[in-house]
């Protein structure tokens, strides 16, 4: 068999160097490597737009490949390895290692006391008094999945609009005009489709009611929407801010409207607050007019009392997972894992005397399906609170809504967290395999087994409160006393709802609309407008209340 050897010269790369024959002069060499570089370096600056600010490491890292450029360059021009390509290595050397040391200076391992202590969560024992209770009416029965169902069968309606613009999917919720909306902007379909319309912009956003379904708009501006994520070129919107504001670090952006339902672009500006890279957090808001171009920096101070996003969801809720980990320190979590707690599997946002929050339950490490309590982040402000309440995760929740429906096969929404008659409670919708919402459920989660569920909100809200009230839950008596009422029925109809007839009755000089199933009472398909009946039923707020019992006094059949 032939072998082949193959003999190394140390000394072979150092003759290679310097054996070259030399292109050019050394100092043409060295302008036409630095034009090169420059040329490379605005090329790669336009088209990436990276922030000028060294506390980002894709910026440092540009850095060193421009450095290596350089050297490379010149070696290839000069025909020689000599003193300027020895100091450009070792420049890009020394700044790639001082990025790794800073990197592990600010890292988990050695700052894990500052990364827990980096959101200050203030421990609540009583619930209701950080949830107050709200109305049927402002129950948010709107998630995003829906909010984008309905969005687009909005786009359908507006002729030629959806061949050229499609919905951006965030749907942000937010607070307006003393309602709660989830809005979102058309966006450009492609490159094809901005070139044709980038002169007059996109021309509209989709806002969604979040607490009623029916209250769904298309709103066409006058003026069109010029800066978009979805443009390009110059109207990008990150471009378009970039070029103004070349040193900040951009986070997240979010849709948002002012008191009088003027769209803006809000981008939150962060910056490290442990070490040099570690600790991102929002110091302040860029916003931005997307039909003008427009645009003005806040700091925390300064930021309009509409916003209602500054700190971007995800690194707040890294700050509470670190929170949770770095209770006994860094290497706690690696081993003993005592006292660890951390976040359950998603969030969700509410909204709280209009302010936005994003919420999730707490759970052990050893992830049990119970929660020890919910955390709770105010978007604007970044106030945290750990609220104590025991019981059931979110995941277990929606699996105790979709158990009593399971017949249907409905799927739930992720939960919203509700004070209901001062028990902590999610709510849920059900919905078909179109993603249309059927049914709701009000889940208490202290015990998961007790669950109100109706074809209404009010009729699932009364389920609810008779199911607290029969469970001997201390609830507030003023929401879920029992009533009966006596009196001539003049109206009432019959419907059959998922298999299950209900009947609606309306009872002479009485504002409330009576619902009750015929498993309720077997006098109920007897009965006729004119008869006596008494009916006992939880008083709530709402006008449509739901029988718990039926009695047609003229009749003796129970």
């Amino acid at each position: 068999m032939t072998q082949f050897h193959f003999n190394f010269d140390p000394n072979s790369f150092q003759q290679f160097k310097t054996s070259r024959k030399p292109k050019m002069k050394p100092g043409k060499a060295h302008v036409t490597a630095l034009i090169i570089t420059l040329v490379l370096a605005l090329v790669i600056d336009y088209v990436t737009l990276p922030p000028w600010n060294l506390h980002s490491p894709s910026t440092v890292m540009l850095v060193i490949f421009l450095l290596v450029i350089y050297g490379i360059s010149d070696f290839i021009l000069a025909g020689k390895w000599g003193l300027l390509q020895k100091l450009c290595a070792f420049a890009a050397g020394f700044l790639f290692v001082a990025m790794l040391i800073l990197m592990f200076l600010g890292s988990e391992l050695l700052n894990a006391e500052k990364y827990r202590d980096q959101i200050a969560i203030k421990d609540v024992s009583d619930f209701s008094s950080q949830f107050q209770a709200i109305s049927m009416e402002r129950i948010p029965v709107v998630d995003q999945q829906t909010a984008a169902l309905l969005g687009d069968k909005q786009i359908g309606k507006q002729a030629g609009l959806g061949s050229q613009y499609q919905i951006d999917q965030t749907y942000t919720l937010i607070s307006s005009d003393q309602h709660l909306y989830r809005v979102s902007p058309l966006e450009y379909r492609d490159f094809i489709k901005w070139f044709q319309n980038n002169g007059s912009g996109i021309p509209g956003f989709i806002q969604v009611n979040v607490t009623d379904p029916n209250d769904v708009d298309m709103v066409m501006l006058e003026k069109g929407i010029k800066y978009s994520p979805s443009a390009w070129f110059n109207q990008n919107l990150f471009r378009h801010i970039r070029f103004r504001y070349r040193t900040e670090l951009l986070s997240d952006y979010s849709f948002e409207l002012d008191d009088d339902g003027y769209p803006y672009w809000v981008v939150s500006v962060v910056a490290p607050e442990i070490g040099y890279y570690g600790g991102l957090s929002a110091q302040g808001v860029i916003i931005v007019d997307p039909i003008t171009g427009e645009m003005n920096k806040y700091n925390m101070d300064e930021i309009p009392a509409w916003v209602d996003r500054v700190q971007p969801a995800e690194l707040a809720w890294n700050q509470i997972d670190n929170w949770g980990y770095y209770v006994h320190g860094f290497f706690n979590t690696l081993f003993g894992q005592k006292d660890m707690i951390q976040t359950t599997d998603g969030y969700n946002f509410v909204n709280i005397e209009g302010q936005t929050y994003v919420f999730s339950g707490l759970t052990s490490v050893a992830a049990d399906h119970s929660i020890n309590g919910f955390a709770l982040i105010n978007l604007r402000t970044k106030e945290a609170s750990y609220i104590k309440v025991g019981g059931a995760d979110e995941v277990s929740a929606m699996a105790s809504a979709e158990g009593q429906v399971q017949h249907l096969n409905y799927r739930a929404t992720f939960p919203i967290l509700l004070n209901v008659a001062n028990e902590p409670t999610y709510f849920i919708s059900l919905k078909d395999s179109e993603g249309l919402v059927k049914m709701y459920s009000f889940v208490d989660v202290n015990d998961y087994s007790i669950v109100g569920i109706g074809e209404t909100m009010q009729t699932a809200h009364d389920d609810y409160l008779r199911k607290l009230k029969n469970a001997n839950k201390q609830i507030s008596a003023d929401v879920a006393e029992n009533k009966t009422v006596t009196g001539i029925v003049m109206t009432m109809a019959s419907a059959v709802q998922e298999g299950t007839t209900h009947y609606y009755i309306t009872l002479e000089n009485d504002p409330h609309l009576y619902v009750l199933s015929l498993d309720i009472s077997a006098e109920l398909p007897l009965t006729q407008p004119g008869q006596r009946v008494s009916i006992e039923y939880l008083d709530t707020v709402g006008s449509t209340v739901a029988g718990s019992h039926f009695d047609n006094l003229e009749m003796d059949y129970e």
